[in-house]
């Protein structure tokens, strides 16, 4: 990450991983960034230390997107439903003018699918493997 930033480190991380995953994105983060827990697919829930937080001045937001689906012990948010819905207006508008570019590692038809999983349990991806359906 540290080379794709010019050695700046990224300004947001979104980490649906955990684990390994977000020790490395505490090291590449920029000075002021956020980091934004999502989940642990890798099965290890990380501790964030907090001199790093204080050194880096950096934010860690949580968010746990079940919560907003009435997942859990709490009720669907009513108050936080209008300000989600314009962030997701703001992004699907910065994807369609191509300000977000989420980078794909590759992009395979479905038949494919074998050869995505070994790269992704094999751990060679960066971004996402995407599988498209025959057309």
């Amino acid at each position: 990450m540290l080379a794709l930033t010019g050695q700046r480190g990224a300004d947001v991380i979104y980490d649906p991983v955990g684990g390994e995953t977000f020790e490395q994105s505490l090291r590449c983060i920029a000075p002021e960034g956020r980091i934004i827990p999502m989940g642990f697919a890798s099965g290890e829930i990380p501790s964030v230390p907090a001199n790093i937080v204080l050194v880096k001045n950096i934010s860690v937001l949580g968010v746990y997107w079940g919560y907003y689906f009435g997942w859990g012990r709490h009720g669907v948010p009513t108050s936080n439903d209008a300000r989600l819905r314009r962030a997701y207006d703001t992004l699907f508008e910065w994807a369609r003018q191509g300000k977000l570019r989420p980078l794909a590692h590759a992009v395979l038809p479905l038949r494919e699918f074998r050869q995505a999983f070994q790269m992704i349990s094999s751990r060679e991806v960066i971004g996402r493997v995407v599988l498209r359906p025959q057309e």
